[in-house]
């Protein structure tokens, strides 16, 4: 798992953990409902592997059954993951770029949690084949990633010049729902489909967070699924 040149050792530890956590603010509320529309699409694995899982958060989110374990080539945000969400069922593991630490048919379910537009082309490719290639037959895959057949380039845009953490060197590989797709298939998984979510609701978290909340009950799913912010994709490695 390899990134751009950008200094990912520059982000300061835990940052957006404390952000998921801060409860208020169009930022915080971004993540939660993410995190909530990914929680909802998993089956309840009894091994899931989170790649490039900084922190810990979304691991920290999931339900107290089974084993989670996170991975990243960050040794400073794993030790930040491992104090504040470490356990039986949870664990947390150093790995370089390259091949996964684990045997073939390990997990039931993988997650990608917005990591492939920081890596290249090529890398992004050999992330997903070992995800296929640890993944028990049957097992599911997750995959989150901005939708750049959106408005989110003209948000992205906006927070590099406004906002406090610049993407412009972070995302160096840009995906659509027919590039996604495509590469899924090259990798092997079957049962491909992709969505779109994340519209105006985490917005709605600047006036009030339980006005962002209500937005997102009742923003008209239609529209979310062909102008959403991010992209959804799921795939099954063939029984």
């Amino acid at each position: 798992m390899a990134t751009s040149d950008f200094d990912y050792e520059s982000i300061p530890v835990g940052y957006y953990d404390e952000v998921f956590h801060r409860g208020s603010g169009v930022q915080s509320k971004w993540h939660c409902l993410k995190f909530a529309r990914i929680r909802d699409r998993m089956r309840q694995p009894e091994q899931h592997l989170d790649i490039g899982c900084g922190p810990g958060t979304f691991i920290g989110t999931l339900p107290d059954r089974g084993i989670s374990v996170g991975v990243d080539i960050s040794q400073v945000q794993l030790d930040y993951a491992g104090r504040n969400y470490g356990g039986p069922g949870h664990r947390f593991v150093a790995i370089s770029p390259g091949s996964l630490p684990f045997a073939d048919n390990t997990f039931d379910c993988v997650t990608l949690v917005e990591l492939i537009e920081h890596l290249t082309p090529a890398d992004t490719l050999t992330t997903l084949k070992e995800a296929h290639r640890v993944l028990r037959p049957g097992g599911q895959l997750l995959v989150s990633t901005p939708n750049y057949r959106s408005l989110w380039p003209l948000i992205e845009g906006l927070l590099n010049r406004l906002g406090k953490v610049d993407y412009s060197d972070q995302h160096i590989n840009k995906f659509n729902r027919t590039r996604l797709l495509g590469l899924l298939q090259e990798c092997g998984f079957v049962q491909t489909r992709i969505e779109a979510y994340q519209l105006a609701a985490p917005f709605a978290a600047a006036l009030s967070w339980r006005l962002a909340d209500a937005v997102a009950r009742f923003e008209p799913e239609w529209l979310t699924s062909r102008a959403g912010l991010l992209l959804l994709a799921e795939g099954e490695k063939a029984s």
